[in-house]
């Protein structure tokens, strides 16, 4: 197992997709398991999500690499073994938050709150540990992905915690005057 310094750009990126497809696998679970109502909307665009994210992700591999194909990971699974990266291994420790049973909707949107909350901390913490700046951009972009998902789960938790549940917050006119 190479250093985590010596990732590739694809490295990074295969194992980037599959955290991706493990948070796609817990808002599926979450989405099947939790009541009819906003919270399963929630979860419903948050797995929709994943798929933009992977093919963003893509896109940002074709722009940093000049411009070559993002390759076709399947394929080349057999031949590198995306998972015994080093980098794949500390990122399956965040994956560990996919795998989690909640106490009610309140609950699983924390939950999702935590898990975007964690994969942008680990993104901004690797942007760090790498020399290539093709990688450092890379989980630099990954970061900002991570956080507008973490304030969408924020926004969806605070929305919960209102007692008039008509409005999302930004839409309630007393707290946007102060009164």
């Amino acid at each position: 197992m190479n250093s985590i310094k010596n990732t590739t750009l694809l490295e990074a990126v295969a194992s980037v997709i599959q955290h991706e497809k493990d948070c796609f696998d817990f808002y599926l679970k979450t989405y099947e398991k939790v009541k009819e109502g906003s919270v399963k909307e929630f979860f419903r665009e948050l797995a929709e999500d994943v798929e933009e994210h992977i093919k963003l992700i893509q896109e940002m591999y074709n722009d940093l690499s000049g411009g070559v194909e993002f390759p076709n990971l399947k394929q080349l699974a057999a031949i590198h073994k995306f998972d015994k990266t080093h980098l794949t291994k500390l990122m399956r420790k965040i994956d560990r938050n996919t795998e989690f049973n909640f106490k009610d909707d309140i609950d699983a949107v924390q939950h999702a709150m935590q898990v975007s909350e964690d994969a942008r901390d680990f993104s901004n913490k690797m942007k760090e540990k790498f020399r290539d700046p093709m990688i450092k951009s890379f989980f630099n972009k990954l970061a900002f992905i991570k956080e507008e998902e973490r304030i969408m789960a924020e926004s969806e938790y605070l929305f919960l915690q209102q007692t008039d549940k008509t409005k999302y917050y930004w839409e309630d006119e007393a707290l946007i005057s102060g009164k």
